[in-house]
């Protein structure tokens, strides 16, 4: 009879990934993003940001607008400005956008004084 010992499994323990505490000056909300198990993770990311158009971008969340992307357009409500990309909401579903991917936006008329 031969008797093989195999180490127990330790379970994989998933720490949250580091998300910005604050975005243009004011926190930052969001849900804990938890790296998988078996899929390397990278230990840090970079984004090119525009900061003047993601402020311009961030002043119309909660009204509707239509982004013009490298893909063609799109209109919804803006649910969310993140360092990265845009969260919008159309009638059916959220849509993420790259804002690398946005050429331009419109929405309604905004004062910057």
């Amino acid at each position: 009879m031969l008797i093989i010992n195999l180490p127990k499994k330790v379970p994989y323990i998933q720490n949250p990934i580091v998300q910005p505490g604050y975005i243009h000056n004011q926190p930052a909300t969001h849900s804990l993003i938890y790296s998988f198990a078996g899929i390397p993770q990278p230990t840090n990311y970079s984004t090119n940001l525009d900061p003047v158009f993601v402020q311009h971008l961030s002043r119309h969340q909660g009204q509707l607008v239509a982004l013009v992307t490298t893909a063609g357009r799109v209109e919804g409500e803006v649910a969310g400005v993140a360092v990265d990309h845009v969260q919008l909401n159309t009638e059916d579903r959220s849509l993420h956008i790259r804002l690398s991917q946005i050429i331009w936006f419109e929405g309604p008329k905004a004062s910057y004084s």
